[in-house]
This record gives structure tokens, sequence and C-alpha cells, in this order.
């Protein structure tokens, strides 16, 4: 019997310094049946030429502006439903794996036809302990990660990182695709939320390792990071107030919960160019009030018609 086809989406904004990097350690994976789809959102710095000059084996997507990780990736998603793949998996340009990576995920993904989504244990890019995600995300599991050897094949767990994001076929089938309402973060949390929803085991798989820098997308100066808080928290409060269990006023009470701690935040920590983004982030959500409800909508029909 065929193993199963995987299709690895790497998505890259101005990520030439590390694809070398991603790109020949997922060409050193030891499963057989996987390609390669670098989407690229735009890029300036010259990460196409890259990937096109000395990975001919690698498919490259030319996206005409940079869109966002949820509509970059569904570009990349669709390609890889329209040929066949049985998993998508979405991997971050700022990420080396390990030879046994995604032989280990697809093992736990076959023997389990509950789980849905897969993800691996993260590492420090240069280093083997645990990089920043793993142990604040996932730290009541660390003495556990510490051992893989003894570990459990997978563990259930509420979410894990869109960095290194396996989903089976069925699973995009059920629950749609990434929401693109979410310009970045969020939206594999999201994507999780709406796969548990409907009866979906979302698992971290102890033996299955990368490395990931984090941020890699996000270094720079002070406007770049006040940009990243400010599309960090506009996707949260998002995803607060859309909960497909919840009932709209329960979402809005949710929301409004989120709002007073981080007005709360801000205030303690003297910030003015902070509590002004709020300001600013409440007006920009409000006129996108019609779309976050359109979304709840679409998630709560999706899940009562599943019942």
């Amino acid at each position: 019997m065929p193993l199963p086809l995987v299709y690895i989406i790497v998505l890259n904004y101005n990520g030439r310094r590390w694809l070398e990097a991603c790109l020949d350690s997922l060409l050193a994976t030891d499963y057989p049946n996987f390609r390669v789809t670098l989407v690229d959102n735009a890029s300036s710095d010259g990460s196409v030429q890259l990937a096109r000059d000395r990975y001919p084996q690698v498919e490259v997507i030319v996206n005409p502006a940079n869109c966002g990780f949820s509509e970059g990736n569904n570009v990349g998603i669709h390609e890889a439903l329209a040929n066949n793949a049985d998993y998508v998996v979405l991997l971050n340009p700022d990420t080396k794996v390990e030879p046994e990576w995604l032989r280990k995920l697809i093992a736990v993904g076959e023997a389990e036809t509950r789980v849905g989504i897969l993800g691996a244990v993260q590492l420090e890019y240069d280093g083997a302990e645990f990089n920043s995600w793993t142990k604040t995300v996932m730290r009541q599991l660390l003495d556990e990660l510490k051992r893989p050897e003894s570990a459990r094949d997978w563990i259930s767990v509420e979410w894990v990182e869109g960095a290194c994001f396996a989903v089976k076929r069925k699973v995009f089938e059920d629950v749609g695709l990434l929401d693109p309402i979410y310009f970045a973060f969020y939206e594999e949390i999201d994507f999780c939320r709406r796969a548990a929803a409907l009866g979906y085991e979302i698992a971290l798989v102890p033996r299955s390792r990368i490395h990931h820098y984090r941020g890699g997308s996000w270094e720079a100066n002070s406007s770049i990071k006040r940009e990243r808080d400010y599309r960090c928290d506009r996707s949260q409060f998002i995803y607060a107030s859309t909960d497909p269990r919840k009932s709209v006023f329960r979402n809005l009470w949710w929301y409004l919960i989120t709002l007073g701690v981080k007005f709360k935040d801000a205030a303690q920590s003297f910030s003015p160019i902070r509590l002004f983004d709020l300001v600013r982030m409440q007006a920009d959500l409000i006129i996108k009030s019609g779309s976050i409800v359109g979304k709840w909508r679409r998630d709560r029909a999706r899940l009562v018609s599943s019942k």
C-alpha cells in the first residue's frame, strides 16, 4: 500500500536568509512520498530567484502581493488538494527539520483516525533545547518531552503552532481552509478550534522534532514590532469573539474581557502608543464587524450541520 502523499507548503516573505537551511533540511527528509511548494508573498529580497536557481525540485508559486499567512497558505493548500494530497503540512521558512520528522507525524496520523491535525516538538534553531513556544505553551509537558523515547506516541493538545502544522485532507474538506479574516496570528489556533468543534483531535507528536527560530519574518525596527503587536492583538480580538460553540452574546462578553485586560496592561505599562493603537484597533474592528459576525455564522452553521 503506497504511503500517503504529503505536500509541504513553505510560505515565505523576505525570508531569503532562512531558505537554504530550511529547504536543504526538508529535501533530506527520510519520508519517500512528499512534495515541497514554496509560496512567496511578493518578496523583494531575492528569495524566489534563490529557490528557482538552487532547488529545481521545489515548486514555486509567487503571489502578487503580501496577502498574509492565511491567504498565502491557502494558495498552497488549494494546489496541494488539487493534486490529491493526503496531508498538507504548513512549515515556516525559519525552521530546520530533523530527517525523521515527517515520518513520525504521518505514522501517528495513519494510526489514529480521530487525529486531524499534528504538530512537532519545537527546539531552538541552533540548539537542542526547547524553544520559547515549547517552553511556554507546552510547559506542563516538558518532563515527558525531554524523554521522547519513553513519551506517548501522541499527546492531545488544544492547538499546535502554524510553524509546523500537518493537516489531513478530510479536515480541510470538513472544516474549510484557514480563515483570511486573520492576516497574521491566531489563524492556526482558530483552525484547531474549528476542527475540535467537529470532533477532531489535535496531536503533539513527541518524537517528531524541528528547529524553529520564531519571528524570523518580523525582525527589524521598532515600527515592524509595533505592527506585529497590532496584528497580534487584532487577531486575538477576532478569535475571542468568534467561537462557534458560543452564542453571539457570550462571544461579545469574551471580547469585552479581552478589551479590559489589554487596556489595563497598556495603562499599567504607561504606554500611550499602545493605548492609541488599541483605540485605533477598536475602530478598525467596528468597521469589520460585519465580516466578523459573518465568520461566526459560517463556523456556527458548519458546526450545527455536523451534528
